[in-house]
């Protein structure tokens, strides 16, 4: 009898732990939708910055800040999914009220 309390004690501690991993918060999960939102707008920039540079119609400053707004967007973006894998939930509200379009 000890021993199958033992063994049902350690399952259901291992089944606890990897409940507990599963349960993301909210905040966290809806940081996942803006990661992918970003991700998006990233390849948007990227591609507007290509078909600007084939065109010699467009001027250095607008691609330049193009550039700049593409170099921003990775950064943010790394910033959030490192808050993600983390599930940091105050660094998910703080990039939430900033980043998330309602």
């Amino acid at each position: 009898m000890k021993i199958w309390k033992l063994i049902l004690g350690f399952f259901g501690l291992v089944g606890g732990l990897f409940a507990a991993n599963a349960v993301k918060s909210k905040e966290v999960k809806e940081l996942k939708k803006v990661i992918k939102e970003n991700k998006k707008e990233e390849k948007k920039v990227e591609k507007e910055i290509k078909v600007l540079e084939k065109s010699k119609v467009s001027s250095k400053k607008e691609i330049v800040n193009l550039k700049r707004k593409l170099i921003n967007t990775k950064k943010n973006t790394q910033k959030m999914e490192k808050a993600y894998e983390n599930d940091e939930v105050e660094s998910a509200e703080d990039f939430l009220k900033k980043f998330a379009k309602k």
